[in-house]
């Protein structure tokens, strides 16, 4: 089995790359989906989050986070060790229930930070994700409905492309449409003798 990690900055197309990949029998465990499961009322981290920060909004919490380090910090303390935690299980659940053989097994494993914490060292190979800084501004203002100086505040408070860059495997290009997008992975996917397309 080989874990790939799949990342990408804020408003890249990750997500949609993760979808595609998935559509094509790739399994994909998927960093903030368990983030936000985790800070859900009854989630693990749920009770910490509200204590630390008085609500678990995420759109506050995002706020918060990109002004002061140190919330960032303390968010990440409550959230980084859970969310490992219930990726592994999810990985090694999928790799005892999968149907073929196990050399054949690739999982992908969606998460934002990967570069930013050294993780993406952990895996078998890091596929980056990457569009062009203003389009991506103009995806994250149409996506978020937020303003122009708060997108390019949390574009510029991650990596940048060229860090991202330095650590990938493969880069998979996303300056263009949804189809776009979908012929470079399924591109990768055949390429790879990951599944077929």
């Amino acid at each position: 089995m080989e874990v790939w990690g799949l990342t990408g900055g804020i408003a890249s197309g990750k997500s949609q790359a993760a979808r595609i990949f998935a559509e094509a029998g790739v399994p994909v465990v998927d960093a903030d989906k368990i983030s936000r499961e985790l800070s859900t009322p009854g989630g693990a981290a749920y009770d910490a989050i509200l204590k630390r920060f008085g609500t678990a909004d995420r759109a506050e919490l995002r706020s918060r986070i990109f002004q002061d380090a140190l919330a960032k910090r303390d968010l990440e303390a409550i959230l980084h060790p859970l969310i490992q935690a219930e990726s592994m299980r999810q990985i090694q659940s999928i790799a005892e229930n999968w149907p073929g053989p196990a050399p054949g097994l690739r999982v992908l494993y969606e998460a934002a930070l990967l570069v930013e914490t050294g993780r993406y060292r952990n895996f078998s190979g890091l596929i980056v994700i990457e569009a062009e800084r203003e389009l991506r501004k103009k995806r994250l203002i149409a996506r978020d409905r937020m303003d122009e100086i708060t997108a390019e505040r949390i574009i510029a408070a991650q990596t940048s492309d060229e860090e991202r860059r330095r650590a990938a495997s493969v880069v998979i290009e996303n300056n263009g449409t949804l189809d776009d997008l979908r012929a470079r992975v399924i591109h990768f996917i055949i390429e790879r003798g990951w599944a077929t397309a």
